[in-house]
């Protein structure tokens, strides 16, 4: 604005025109701020990973005197069911809406260059992916239209897997000879010892009436809740009489209690046994940090990575990052549930976000805040993330020899009487 000199008669007003050219250049000046300054702290989503469980199934396998065998089913132990499908269809629109409705990281195209799938070497599992990516592609031109009978906006998505033995990423149950050592060593472990024992009535009624020959452990608890899960909760079969509402209770109850601290997580008054937990969840810790690494670095194209997996791996997942009662609570994730690893940029830093949705009706909702690392306003420092999770990357040391463990395997027999 002018300044004008003063007179006899003091200061001078400066002319009425030049007052509103004063504040228009200084409004056009902060907004101009503002607009840049809301650039530079914008948060922006770089790469997104999930990994999520199959859906609904059939029973893995049954007990001796189960009325309901494979032939009841008419389809394979372990098979995808309708519903499992329709499950993953309504998660992968979750899904496509998260990640191109909402952030803009994907088009509605699909490239390979953007979208890797893989799942674990299972039916259900590689079924469910094929699902998922049903509905998070349906809107890819990519489909032909001239094709008589073809479905309706479906462009087939490719979905990579390894071989069972060879995929310590996803499957679990595929184990090292360390950490079969370290689960035998920690299951007999006096206090859990005297845990099992106190659970001799469930022991009772499934060595009087399930026939066969059942050892008192974790195993057993775990393997008979999923048979009776499948057929009491996802089927509403009528059970034997001697499968009655408090047994299944009980024995829900009881793979509660001792199932995470099995699979290493504190309990029963001792700590973490941090190998264990770095041999089971340690694989998939490791392939989500590389990819965040790589898209860091520039050396990867892929925008999204997707993992169709088994509930084992979710959990050993959430227990190495030390947040699954926190995330889960007691039990295993549900059918479809899905575990998000987002990197994003603000102000030229990488961040973390964490992620969990329970079900396919279910949003992913953001747990960052409750990670054990230094993580604030719903974001995680990269650094800080990549630091707490190499506690649990196994090293060139612990890599031991796969050795090729069913996952169809039931009962191996009588190892120890009730006491």
């Amino acid at each position: 604005y002018h300044i004008r000199h003063l007179n006899t008669k003091g200061h001078v007003p400066p002319p009425p025109s030049s007052i509103p050219a004063m504040n228009s250049h200084m409004l056009f000046a902060l907004l101009c701020s503002s607009v840049i300054s809301n650039a530079v702290s914008e948060d922006r989503l770089i790469m997104a990973q999930t990994l999520w469980r199959h859906g609904a199934r059939t029973p893995t396998g049954s007990y001796p005197t189960d009325p309901y065998q494979e032939s009841y089913w008419g389809v394979p132990w372990g098979e995808l069911i309708t519903g499992g499908m329709s499950q993953h269809f309504e998660l992968g629109k979750r899904l496509r809406r998260r990640y191109m409705e909402e952030t803009g990281l994907l088009n509605s195209k699909y490239s390979r260059y953007e979208t890797s799938v893989r799942s674990a070497d299972t039916p259900r599992c590689i079924e469910s992916a094929m699902a998922n990516m049903a509905a998070f592609y349906s809107n890819s031109p990519t489909f032909p239209s001239d094709v008589n009978g073809w479905p309706a906006n479906w462009t087939p998505i490719p979905v990579h897997s390894r071989p069972y033995d060879e995929d310590r990423e996803l499957e679990v149950a595929v184990s090292c000879t360390r950490a079969d050592q370290l689960k035998e060593k920690r299951e007999n472990l006096s206090v859990f010892q005297d845990f099992l024992t106190s659970k001799y009535k469930i022991f009772d009624a499934i060595l009087a009436n399930a026939g066969g020959d059942f050892d008192v452990s974790m195993h057993t608890l775990h393997q008979m809740l999923f048979i009776l899960r499948v057929e009491r909760n996802d089927f509403n079969l009528t059970m034997p009489s001697w499968i009655t509402d408090d047994f299944y209770e009980s024995l829900d109850q009881a793979n509660d209690e001792g199932e995470d601290f099995a699979a290493g997580a504190a309990g029963f008054g001792l700590p973490e046994e941090t190998e264990l937990l770095r041999l089971r969840g340690g694989f998939m810790l490791k392939e989500f940090a590389k990819n965040l690494k790589d898209a860091v670095g520039n050396t990867t194209t892929t925008k999204y990575f997707a993992y169709s997996a088994h509930d084992t791996i979710l959990r050993a997942v959430l227990l190495a990052l030390g947040v699954k009662n926190e995330v889960v609570g007691p039990g295993n994730p549900d059918y479809a549930s899905t575990l998000a690893c987002e990197l994003w940029m603000r102000n030229n830093q990488y961040y973390v976000k964490m992620l969990f949705a329970p079900d396919s009706r279910t949003d992913l909702n953001d747990f960052t805040s409750v990670l054990p690392m230094k993580c604030g306003d719903g974001l995680c420092p990269l650094s800080n993330f990549l630091e707490y999770a190499n506690r649990y990357i196994p090293n060139g040391v612990e890599v031991c020899q796969i050795q090729m463990i069913s996952s169809y395997r039931f009962f191996s027999g009588l190892q120890q009487a009730i006491r």
